[in-house]
């Protein structure tokens, strides 16, 4: 007799759960990202259950949304808005159930109830047939690269670490032009904790983030207005995590970077595909460096 699954909101104590379907998986998230998830968009973060109260899997979902500190729950409030995908993982004593797909199902379900006009994520090989089944589109490849961060000789001047107190509103407003996406909340989330660097020189803007992982350091997410700038700002993240491993995910259209990642000696590990349901936006992953990692794009 199939045991019925149910989908409840997850909680703070859900995370060691969360932290042991990473630990199975392989993934390289810490605690810090499910209290972020958490943080970001509580609501929309579920845990899968069976009716025995035995936890089966998750799956978050976070609003990226310049303005989030207004009504959350208001359809209208979100009409135009762009919200990720994230974190479906199922027990692997659970799967093959259909438990993936009833999460995002739910997922996506919330989502719609909250009018959200665009839904993304990135997607493993393995996943991408569900999704598609649930009506997203592919929009392009992103390549993990891994390696050890190397020291560089010199470093320019106009890399500068960026304070968490501060706005930098050019910066803010590069991102938004590249991605298309009001990732304030989210970007102010990770500098609270994490190493970021920026560089405004003239009309040549970049900026570069991290966050910590079990396996590496993700660096990401990094844009910049022009190759040169996106290579300075990357130079100066291997810097200052000399003689660690790391993983940056680029895009696969922005060709400068895969060159720029080759030529630091990292290599290939794994390919997403980013997929998204609903209107397209428009974003520019020629200038995307790198992004934050498969939780928010």
């Amino acid at each position: 007799m199939e045991n019925p699954i149910t989908i409840r909101q997850m909680l703070l104590t859900d995370i060691p759960f969360g932290m042991q379907l990473v630990q199975q998986a392989g993934w390289n998230q810490l605690e810090a990202d499910w209290h972020r998830a958490l943080t970001l968009h509580p609501e929309g973060c579920f845990l899968a259950e069976q009716a025995s109260g035995i936890p089966a899997g998750t799956v978050t979902t976070c609003i990226l949304d310049g303005r989030q500190s207004d009504d959350r729950h208001s359809r209208e409030r979100h009409a135009g808005t762009i919200a990720w995908i994230a974190m479906v993982l199922v027990d692997t004593s659970m799967r093959n159930q259909g438990i993936g797909q009833k999460m995002m199902e739910h997922a996506v379900a919330h989502l719609d109830s909250l009018g959200i006009e665009t839904q993304r994520l990135d997607a493993t090989v393995f996943g991408k047939g569900l999704y598609e089944k649930l009506g997203f589109q592919e929009e392009y490849e992103v390549v993990r690269m891994k390696g050890i961060s190397k020291m560089h000789e010199r470093l320019d001047d106009e890399a500068m670490p960026w304070p968490s107190e501060t706005s930098l509103p050019p910066i803010l407003d590069l991102d938004f032009r590249i991605t298309g996406t009001h990732r304030q909340a989210f970007l102010h989330s990770l500098l609270r904790s994490n190493t970021f660097y920026y560089s405004m020189f003239e009309d040549d803007l970049a900026y570069a983030g991290s966050r910590k992982g079990r396996n590496a350091v993700q660096l990401g997410p990094a844009v910049a207005s022009t190759p040169e700038a996106g290579r300075q700002i990357c130079d100066a993240m291997l810097h200052h995590f000399n003689g660690m491993p790391v993983f940056i995910d680029i895009p696969v259209p922005n060709k400068a970077a895969l060159r720029w990642a080759k030529s630091n000696g990292l290599e290939e590990q794994r390919r997403f595909i980013r997929m998204y349901r609903g209107k397209k936006i428009n974003d520019k992953p020629e200038l995307i460096w790198a992004s934050s990692g498969p939780e928010k794009g």
